[in-house]
């Protein structure tokens, strides 16, 4: 794997010869970043109402070494403050409702890195955004970041089509560094993603074969392959109000060492409409699943998805969210806002409905550097888990530009 690394960054560089190179694409700079996170959380399974202060500190600095090639470092530090009044997933307090953030302290990113503008390179540990990073996200509601150590990389092609490749040999999860069962600290992996982009007369199209061999827990490996069709519109040329959508279908199965069997569907619609101040949003997102094995998205997003109280690992019968609000964005504070509410229920077996949630959240940003966040999300049970209830204040300050 070694001598793969060190040839794919060769082939990188050669190609970048022969590629217009911008003006300039890397400056050195540093990063600080400090969110402190105020969490109220509530389950009828529980007694005791949770409180999870949290608090996370990022360091980071890229060194420029030419205007192409760069070297970023970045640590990340969690703490639990005013003493644990929830369950952080470690084991140590069970009789709360659960934040996933414990306490850590990690290298969360180190890389080396060579961008034109035309193709990139980058070797180490990074950050992962694909589409709407429902497969793959740094996660970044949690505190302590996702990241994956591999090589990435990307060639733009002037026909405005980008093809990238990705080579990925672990990844670090959310837990942290520092967390008990060292198992779910990191995954082992062997992971080929292949993505291509494709700009249209009316939006974007993306095609994507995903094929990830987990070492540590191979009923984590599986390959997934679909298409994305995104984009905006005006449906009239003097009227600010845009059509906005998505259409994605994927299948997804075992790979490699898994020792199950199956083969499950995956779509998202999604349709809005409005102004910028005020906009509508219907969609639908089904996850297949055969009443043993559901669609897996363990290196992905959860928080912006399934509703913000986060009830839902994927069940055996699959999910299906059917979800419609209200968004916008007003130029006081550049004040954005969101109402949604989504339906649960199985995509196979008895029929039943999981129950239904309302997210409501505001964010102001302040100023160029420090935000302010609020959002409340409420879990109504059916005949799937138990009625949850989650409020979280978050407040948010960043100076310079992390490299993502």
């Amino acid at each position: 794997m070694k001598r793969l690394t060190y040839a794919f960054i060769t082939v990188g560089m050669l190609l970048s010869q022969t590629s217009q190179a911008d003006d300039s694409t890397y400056t050195s700079s540093p990063y600080i970043g400090l969110r402190y996170r105020d969490s109220t959380l509530h389950s009828d399974a529980f007694g005791n109402t949770g409180h999870a202060h949290t608090l996370r500190l990022q360091l980071g600095y890229l060194w420029a070494l030419t205007p192409q090639l760069a070297v970023y470092a970045e640590g990340t530090r969690v703490w639990s403050l005013f003493g644990k009044q929830y369950n952080d997933t470690t084991g140590r307090r069970t009789p709360y409702p659960a934040e996933p953030d414990p306490p850590s302290t990690e290298l969360s990113s180190a890389w080396l890195g060579y961008d034109n503008g035309q193709v990139g390179v980058r070797a180490g540990r990074q950050y992962l955004h694909l589409d709407n990073n429902r497969f793959f996200s740094v996660n970044a509601w949690r505190q302590n970041p996702q990241s994956f150590d591999g090589v990435t990389s990307y060639l733009k092609l002037g026909t405005g089509t980008t093809l990238s490749y990705d080579w990925l040999d672990q990844v670090n999860r959310t837990v942290g560094a520092d967390f008990p069962d060292i198992h779910q600290r990191r995954w082992k992996l062997n992971g080929q993603l292949l993505h291509l982009d494709q700009a249209l007369p009316l939006g974007q199209l993306s095609a994507y074969g995903y094929f990830v061999k987990n070492r540590t827990l191979a009923a984590n490996s599986v390959r997934t392959v679909g298409a994305r069709w995104s984009g905006h519109a005006k449906l009239q040329d003097d009227s600010p109000a845009q059509l906005s959508w998505t259409v994605e279908a994927a299948h997804q199965d075992n790979y490699s060492n898994n020792p199950q069997r199956f083969s499950l569907p995956y779509h998202l619609l999604e349709l809005g409409y409005g102004l910028p101040e005020i906009a509508a949003r219907l969609g639908e997102e089904s996850l297949g699943g055969n009443g043993r094995t559901p669609f897996n998205i363990a290196y992905g997003s959860g928080h912006s998805f399934d509703g913000w109280v986060g009830v839902f690992s994927i069940p055996p019968h699959g999910l299906r969210d059917r979800y419609g609000g209200l968004y916008g964005a007003l130029p006081w504070q550049t004040l954005t806002w969101q109402l949604t509410l989504h339906q649960f229920q199985p995509v196979s077996g008895t029929g039943s409905r999981y129950g239904h949630e309302v997210d409501a959240g505001v964010r102001a940003n302040l100023n160029a550097r420090f935000s302010l966040e609020l959002q409340y999300g409420d879990y109504h049970a059916n005949s799937f888990s138990m009625n949850q209830r989650k409020l979280w204040l978050l407040a948010e300050y960043r100076f310079g530009k992390q490299a993502m």
